[in-house]
C-alpha cells in the first residue's frame, strides 16, 4: 500500500487516502508510529487539517519515544485546532471499522459486501470475483474452496 502511494505523485487525494488506510494495518508499534507520522504529514501539507489532527492524536496516544515525532504531532494538533476543516473530501472514515481491498486498495466498511481469497483470507470488493488473488497469487478470489488444510483433523 505504501509503495502504491509513493507511485502516485500526481494524485494527492489518493496519496492521502492510501496513507490513511495504511495506519489501520496491524503493524508493530514503531511502524505504526511512522505510518501515523507519514499520514499526518501528507494530510497537513494538503490542508486536510481535521484529518491530520486525528492522526496527530493517535500518534500522541502511542507515547512516541522519539521527541521529534511528539513535537511535530503537537504542532500539527495546535495548528489544526485553529481551523478544523478539510480542503478535500477523502474516501476515509476513521470512526467506521473497515478492511482494505487487496487489489484496489479501497476501504470495505463494516456491513458492505466483500469476498475473500480462500487461501490467504484477504478481503476484496465484489468486482474482483474470479480474479487471481493479488496477495498470495495462488487462488481465485471468491472461489468455493476449503483453504489451506495442514492435517486430516481439519477436514470435517
Amino acid at each position: 500500500m505504501e509503495l502504491k502511494r509513493r507511485e502516485l505523485k500526481d494524485n494527492p487525494v489518493r496519496q492521502q487516502e492510501l496513507a490513511a488506510y495504511f495506519t489501520h494495518c496491524n503493524l508493530q508499534l514503531p511502524h505504526l508510529r511512522l505510518a501515523l507520522l507519514n499520514a499526518m504529514t501528507v494530510c497537513f501539507k494538503a490542508q486536510n487539517l481535521s484529518t491530520a489532527a486525528n492522526f496527530a492524536r493517535r500518534l500522541l496516544e502511542t507515547n512516541p519515544s522519539n521527541e521529534n515525532q511528539a513535537r511535530t504531532a503537537r504542532q500539527v494538533l495546535q495548528a489544526a485546532e485553529k481551523n478544523m476543516k478539510d480542503a478535500t473530501q477523502l474516501n476515509y472514515d476513521f470512526r467506521n471499522p473497515f478492511v482494505v481491498c487487496g487489489a484496489t486498495y479501497v476501504p470495505i466498511y463494516r456491513g458492505q459486501k466483500d469476498i475473500t481469497c480462500p487461501y490467504c483470507s484477504t478481503h476484496f470488493v465484489p468486482s474482483q470475483q474470479g480474479q487471481l488473488c493479488t496477495v498470495c497469487e495462488l487462488a481465485g478470489v471468491g472461489a468455493d474452496a476449503s483453504g489451506l488444510l495442514c492435517s486430516p483433523s481439519q477436514i470435517r
